[in-house]
C-alpha cells in the first residue's frame, strides 16, 4: 500500500463514487475500480459495501480513509517544506564563528533574518582550528574565522582587516599614559600568548616582532581561546596581543586597548566554505549577503 493508492482511495470516498473520482483524478474508471479491489485484497477486508444505487464505507474503510487523509496531508506538507528549503525560504544554516568575530557575525545575522525570517540558524562558537575541522566533517556549512594559510580546499571571502592591539588590565593604564605600547614595554610584563593554530600565522608574526626588537616576551600562559585570554587579562593576570574585538562584553569591561607601535600587521577575517562542495540553499544565501 503506497501513497498513490491512499490518495486514490481518499478521492473515491470524498467524491462518493468511483466514476466521479475517476473524472477528478483524470483516469479511466475500470483501473480505479481494479485498484480498489486490489487494495481490499491486500488488506484482507471489505472497505466499501456496494449496492445497486449506493455504497457505504465499512468500519475498516472509515479507518483507512482517516489514515489516507492524514498521510496525504502530511505528504503535501513535506513537499511544501522541501520546496521552501530548495528555495531558501526555510531550512537551516549552520555557521561556525571564531569568538573574535562574534559581533561581526551578529551584524550579518540581522541582515540575513530581514530577508529570510523563517530560516533557522545554528551557531557553533570555537577557535579557528576547531572550526576548520568541523567544516571538513560537514558539521557546519560556513565559518567566519581568521584567514588560514591552507586555503586550497576552501572557497573564501576576505572581510575587513582587524589590526593587532595590546590589551592590558585597566588598572595598569597609568603605566601606559600614551595609549600605545612598544615591544620593549610589553616584555617587562607577564604575557598571555594567544596560542598557535593550524594554518594561521599571527603567533609567529608576534614572536618574530619580539625578536626583531631584541626582546623576549615573558610568556606565562598560552591559550587558543581568545575570550579566555581576554578574561585573564581583565583579571590582572597579564597582558596580551590579540586581534581587535570591537564589541561590548562583560568579559571586556576591565580591559584597555592600546595601539601596538612598530607592528603594521593585521589579521583578515574571512568567511569560508568547502570548495566544490554543495551546501544548502539557505547557507548559500547567507554566503551571498556576507561582504
Amino acid at each position: 500500500m503506497d501513497i498513490r493508492k491512499l490518495h486514490y482511495f481518499k478521492e473515491i470516498v470524498k467524491q462518493g463514487s468511483i466514476s466521479r473520482a475517476a473524472e477528478v483524478l483524470h483516469i479511466a474508471q475500470p483501473p480505479l475500480s481494479q485498484l480498489l479491489k486490489k487494495l481490499e485484497t491486500e488488506l484482507g477486508t471489505t472497505l466499501i459495501h456496494r449496492y445497486r444505487q449506493k455504497w457505504e464505507l465499512t468500519e475498516t474503510g472509515e479507518l483507512l480513509y482517516r489514515y489516507a487523509t492524514q498521510m496525504t496531508m502530511q505528504m503535501q506538507a513535506v513537499k511544501e517544506q522541501i520546496q521552501e528549503i530548495e528555495q531558501g525560504t526555510a531550512g537551516m544554516v549552520r555557521i561556525g564563528v571564531s569568538t573574535a568575530y562574534s559581533n561581526m557575525l551578529i551584524d550579518y545575522i540581522i541582515k540575513y533574518r530581514e530577508q529570510y525570517p523563517n530560516v533557522k540558524i545554528s551557531i557553533i562558537n570555537s577557535n579557528s582550528e576547531e572550526l576548520l575541522k568541523r567544516l571538513e566533517q560537514r558539521e557546519i556549512d560556513v565559518a567566519l574565522l581568521l584567514r588560514t594559510n591552507n586555503s586550497e580546499q576552501y572557497k573564501m571571502r576576505i572581510l575587513k582587516g582587524q589590526p593587532y592591539v595590546v590589551i592590558i588590565p585597566t588598572s595598569w593604564s597609568s603605566s601606559f599614559p600614551s595609549q600605545h605600547a612598544t615591544f620593549e614595554q610589553i616584555a617587562q610584563y607577564p604575557f598571555i600568548m594567544l596560542g598557535a593554530m593550524e594554518g594561521v600565522s599571527f603567533t609567529e608574526d608576534i614572536l618574530k616582532a619580539f625578536d626583531d626588537h631584541h626582546v623576549k616576551p615573558n610568556i606565562i600562559i598560552e591559550c587558543k581561546d581568545i575570550m579566555m585570554v581576554a578574561s585573564l587579562v581583565g583579571r590582572g593576570v597579564g597582558l596580551s596581543v590579540i586581534p581587535r574585538m570591537d564589541y561590548a562584553s562583560p568579559l571586556l569591561e576591565h580591559i584597555t586597548h592600546l595601539e601596538l607601535k612598530h607592528f603594521d600587521f593585521s589579521v583578515e577575517p574571512v568567511i569560508i566554505k568547502l570548495k566544490d562542495e554543495r551546501i544548502p540553499k539557505a547557507a548559500s544565501q547567507f554566503w551571498e549577503i556576507v561582504e
